[in-house]
């Protein structure tokens, strides 16, 4: 802007510009946009464990449960679950063990001895069971 006649006022500049191609004015106002959003993100990343903390002293929010104590207590529980059922396998298999073996012996008893038919096998197992 000097005093020759050729010289432009800024109002003149900007309407060059929009004739010349709103593209700059886009792109000018994206980026303005662009430098807006990374200032926030910058700005709540570092301030946002400064602002919790004072949020949590003054009881405006309230602090985080803790997750551990819930991993032991599901940890505890699975453990015993799982000790219950292999007891109660143990006790099933040692049951049928020695049905077998009682079986085996009424056998044995039965090949030195006279003769015992089935049905008197399984009223000796009946008989020995109920005891």
């Amino acid at each position: 802007m000097g005093f020759s006649r050729n010289s432009t006022t800024p109002v003149q500049e900007v309407k060059a510009n929009l004739s010349k191609g709103k593209d700059n004015l886009s792109k000018g106002a994206v980026y303005l946009k662009d430098a807006g959003v990374a200032a926030a993100k910058g700005t709540r990343e570092a301030a946002g464990p400064k602002v919790y903390v004072m949020l949590t002293k003054v009881g405006l929010k309230k602090a985080r449960a803790r997750r551990w104590p819930w991993v032991a207590g599901a940890i505890g529980a699975g453990i015993a679950v799982g000790g219950a059922a292999a007891y109660l396998w143990y006790r099933q298999r040692t049951q049928s063990i020695g049905e077998s073996l009682l079986a085996d012996e009424l056998l044995d008893d039965a090949e030195e001895g006279p003769q015992i038919t089935d049905e008197a096998i399984n009223q000796e197992l009946i008989e020995r069971v109920s005891r």
